[in-house]
C-alpha cells in the first residue's frame, strides 16, 4: 500500500472506475460503467489544488461522477466505554456523509451513494475499465472505508481513481476524546474524500512557500512521488481543507470551490439544490398532472432536474428534449391543500408563480456579491448579512431581472464601458441605452431591448439577463455585451498555479467570456410562491423527500441554490 501521510499518521492516495446506479422509482434501469480518463481529456481547462495527470476521474458531459461507497466494518462507529461523545455509531457515519454532500457535492457534478455494509471481498478479480481489483459481489463498490478506533486520523491507500475497489481504500477514526468530535469527525471525511477525488496536500506542491507551513517531500523510492506530472491550479491556498496549516476546517476555501468545480464541473443549468443535503429538485418532465414533486441526488438523469426560470411570467418548468411541447410542466402549489408541491400544465396561475427572495448572489470560489456603503462591490463570505441580499425581480422590459438589495431601495447598477466597477444605485428606472425594434411586425407588438453599443458607454443600466450558463449580462451585438465579473481573476492564471477567488475582490462589469469562472454566478437563498418558501419534507437529506411550501423561517431546509 503507498502510504502518504496526512494530518495525524499515513494515507495513501488512488483513480477508479465510475457506476450510475439507478433510481428504482423513477425507471430508469442501469447506467453504463464509465472508462477511467488516464489523460484528463476531458479536464483541458484544469482543477484547483494540486492533483497529477491521470489520478482524475472519469466526468461526462451526460452524467455527473459518481462514487459508490461502502463501510467495511461499520459497527466499529459504535461509541467506545468512557468516551467523551457517546453518539451512535449511525451517526457518526451519518456525519461523514453528510460532511461530503455539504462540500464536495454541493460545489460540483459529484455524488457519494450508496454507503451500505460492503459485500464479501474473497478472490480479487481484475475487472474492466479500471486498474484496481475488483470483488466479485462487489461491482458497485468503489470506495472502501475501515473504521478505525485508535488514532483519530484518517488514510487511504491512494490518490483518485488508483483506490477503486481497494480494501481499506480509506480508513476514518471515528472516535473522539474532545467535545468537538462532530466537526473532528467531518474535518476527516472532507480531507480523506479530497484524496479520493485526486487531490494532494498543498504543502506537497513544488512552489508551496506559506510561511510558519512547511512544505512536505518525499523520498523518491516511494513509487507515488514526485507527483505524476504535477499539476498546479490556483495559487498555493493556507486555507484549503488540503492543507495541513488549514487547522482543520470543515468546509472548503475559496480556492477548493474553484478547483472541485474545474475539476470535475458546475451543476448543470437548471439545477435547484436544496442545502442540508444536497438534494436536487426533481420531478418527471413526461408525468401527469399533479405528479409529485422531491428530492434526489443531484444525477441529471431524464431531464427531470432541470428547471427553466421564466423570469417574465415568474415560472420554474421542465421539459423533455424529446417531446418539449407535450411535456413542459410548472412548478405548480396544490390548490386543494395549499402545502404540497407538484408539476401542472403551465397556466400563468398565482401557484404557479416563484420568487428570489432573502437571496445571496453565489460567485466565483463560492463568495458572495457583497454591498459596501462606499466603493464598488466585492466578493465576500456568505453569512447571510444585510449588505449580502437580494431580491430578483422581473423588470419592465420582457426576459430581464432587477437585482435589488433586501433591505433598501437599491439596484445592481452598470455605468460605464467594459471595466466599469459594479455598484449599487437609487431603484429608479434604467435607462435603456440604444433601443433597437425587435421583430417589428405590427405598432401593437414591437419590442423594446436593451443594446450595448461599441464605444459607447452604458449609464445607469439596472436591468439585466440571466444567461445560460451563470452569466449575468447586458445584451451587445457580437462580442460587445458585458457580464458581472470578479475583477482580476483569469482561468489562465488559475490553471498555471497562480490566483484564484480570495475574500475582497472587487466586482466589475466586463466583456463576457463563456468560460471563465469569475463570471458564473448562482442564487443561493429562499424560492417563494404566495408568500410560503419552498422546502423538503422530513430532515430533508434522503432520497424521496417531498417538496412542500410551508411558511418562511431561518430553516436551512428553505435555502436552496439555483444555477442557471
Amino acid at each position: 500500500m503507498y502510504l502518504i501521510k496526512t494530518s495525524c499518521k499515513y494515507e495513501s492516495a488512488v483513480p477508479s472506475a465510475k457506476y450510475t446506479k439507478a433510481r428504482p422509482w423513477r425507471s430508469i434501469g442501469w447506467i453504463s460503467i464509465l472508462a477511467l480518463a488516464i489523460q484528463f481529456p476531458l479536464f483541458s481547462t484544469a482543477q484547483a489544488l494540486m492533483g497529477g495527470n491521470g489520478l482524475m476521474w472519469t466526468v461526462w458531459q451526460s452524467e455527473p461522477l459518481e462514487v459508490v461507497v461502502c463501510w467495511e466494518n461499520p459497527s466499529a462507529a459504535d461509541p467506545l466505554v468512557g468516551e467523551i461523545d457517546q453518539t451512535s455509531g449511525l451517526q457518526r457515519r451519518e456525519w461523514v456523509r453528510l460532511a461530503l454532500k455539504r462540500s464536495w457535492e454541493r460545489e460540483a457534478r459529484i455524488n457519494f451513494v450508496g454507503w451500505q455494509q460492503c459485500q464479501n471481498e474473497t478472490n480479487p478479480a481484475t475487472p474492466p475499465h479500471t486498474f484496481g481489483p475488483r470483488r466479485p459481489g462487489t461491482a458497485d463498490e468503489n470506495i472502501k472505508i475501515n473504521i478505525k478506533t485508535t488514532c483519530e486520523c484518517g488514510q487511504n491507500s491512494g490518490h483518485g481513481s488508483w483506490g477503486d475497489y481497494q480494501q481499506e481504500g480509506v480508513t476514518l477514526d471515528l472516535h473522539c476524546n474532545s467535545q468537538s468530535c462532530m466537526e473532528n469527525i467531518e474535518y476527516l471525511a472532507i480531507h480523506e474524500i479530497g484524496h479520493v477525488l485526486g487531490f494532494y496536500h498543498g504543502e506537497e506542491r513544488s512552489d508551496w512557500n506559506i510561511a510558519g507551513c512547511a512544505q512536505q517531500t518525499y523520498s523518491p523510492s516511494y513509487p507515488w512521488w514526485p507527483v505524476p506530472t504535477e499539476r498546479l491550479w490556483g495559487k498555493p491556498d493556507r486555507d484549503s481543507i488540503m492543507a495541513y496549516c488549514s487547522g482543520g476546517p470543515t468546509s472548503l476555501s475559496p480556492i477548493d470551490v474553484a478547483g472541485v468545480q474545474r475539476a470535475y464541473g458546475r451543476h448543470l443549468p437548471g439545477t435547484l439544490l436544496s442545502l442540508p443535503g444536497s438534494l436536487c429538485l426533481s420531478a418527471h418532465a413526461n408525468a401527469a398532472n399533479g405528479d409529485p414533486a422531491f428530492g434526489w441526488a443531484c444525477d441529471e438523469n431524464l431531464d427531470d432536474q432541470e428547471w427553466e426560470f421564466d423570469v417574465t411570467k415568474g415560472s420554474l418548468y421542465i421539459q423533455s428534449p424529446s417531446d418539449p411541447l407535450n411535456t413542459r410542466r410548472c412548478l405548480d402549489v396544490d390548490s386543494t391543500n395549499y402545502n404540497d408541491v407538484q408539476i401542472w400544465d403551465c397556466l400563468n396561475s398565482e401557484n404557479q408563480q416563484w420568487q428570489f427572495k432573502q437571496t445571496m448572489v453565489r460567485g466565483y470560489g463560492g463568495l458572495c456579491l457583497t454591498r459596501s456603503t462606499t466603493g464598488p462591490l466585492t466578493m465576500q463570505p456568505c453569512t447571510g448579512a444585510y449588505n449580502q441580499m437580494w431580491q430578483v425581480e422581473k423588470s419592465q422590459t420582457d426576459g430581464f431581472v432587477r437585482l435589488r438589495a433586501e433591505s433598501a431601495n437599491q439596484c445592481l447598477t452598470l455605468d460605464g464601458e467594459s471595466g466599469s466597477f459594479a455598484k449599487v444605485t437609487p431603484c429608479s428606472p434604467s435607462r435603456i441605452f440604444a433601443p433597437i425594434m425587435v421583430e417589428p411586425t405590427t405598432t401593437a407588438n414591437k419590442k423594446v431591448a436593451m443594446v450595448h453599443l461599441p464605444g459607447k458607454p452604458l449609464t445607469g443600466v439596472r436591468d439585466f439577463y440571466l444567461g445560460a450558463g451563470g452569466s449575468l449580462y447586458v445584451p451587445g451585438p457580437m462580442s460587445s455585451s458585458l457580464c458581472l465579473d470578479v475583477r482580476d481573476a483569469w482561468n489562465s492564471d488559475f490553471i498555471n498555479g497562480t490566483g484564484g477567488p480570495i475574500a475582497g475582490q472587487a466586482v466589475q462589469f466586463f466583456t463576457c467570456y463563456t468560460d471563465q469562472l469569475n463570471q458564473k454566478w448562482s442564487f443561493s437563498g429562499h424560492l417563494v410562491s404566495e408568500n410560503k418558501c419552498l422546502s423538503l419534507s422530513g430532515n430533508a437529506v434522503n432520497n424521496g423527500a417531498s417538496a412542500i411550501v410551508t411558511d418562511c423561517s431561518t430553516s436551512n431546509t428553505q435555502n436552496w441554490d439555483y444555477i442557471w
